[in-house]
C-alpha cells in the first residue's frame, strides 16, 4: 500500500519545527511542505491530497480556501487548520466549511497527533499491534 499525500502549508518556523516533529512519527504519510501561498495554491489544483494541514493565515491566502481547494480534488481529504487566534466563529466558519478540525497554535499543536491516529484508525492505515511491517 502506498504513502498517503500529506500536504503542510505553514511559514512560521517554530510551527513547522513542531509540526515537523509531530508528522515524524507517522511514517504512513508522504509529507509536502510549502510556506508560499502561490505554490500551495498551484499543488492543490494538480494533485490530490488525502490530508492538509494548513495554516488559516498565510501571506496571500486563506486556509479556508486551501480547505475547498483540497476537497475539490479529494472529496475525502482531511483538513486541519492552524491558527495563532482563539476565534470560535472562525473555528465554526472552517469546520462548517468541511474542515475536519481547528487548531490553535502553538498550545493545540499537541492535539494534531491525536487526530492524524484517530484519521489513521478510521482509514485503516495504523501499524496494527503486532502485524509485521513491509
Amino acid at each position: 500500500m502506498g504513502k498517503k499525500q500529506l500536504l503542510f502549508i505553514e511559514d512560521e518556523g517554530y510551527v513547522i519545527a513542531r509540526v515537523n516533529e509531530i508528522l515524524s512519527a507517522f511514517p504512513q504519510f508522504e509529507i509536502t511542505h510549502l510556506d508560499d501561498a502561490e505554490k500551495a495554491r498551484a499543488l492543490l489544483e494538480e494533485k490530490p491530497f488525502d490530508v492538509v494541514i494548513a495554516a488559516i493565515y498565510l501571506r496571500g491566502a486563506s486556509g479556508l480556501e486551501f480547505s475547498f481547494k483540497a476537497r475539490e480534488k479529494n472529496k475525502d481529504a482531511c483538513v486541519i487548520l492552524l491558527t495563532g487566534l482563539d476565534n470560535a466563529d472562525m473555528a465554526a466558519k472552517a469546520v462548517k466549511e468541511g474542515a475536519f478540525d481547528f487548531i490553535i497554535k502553538p498550545p493545540g499543536l499537541e492535539r494534531l497527533a491525536n487526530i492524524l491516529k484517530m484519521y489513521t484508525l478510521v482509514r485503516g492505515l495504523a501499524p496494527q499491534d503486532g502485524a509485521q511491517q513491509p
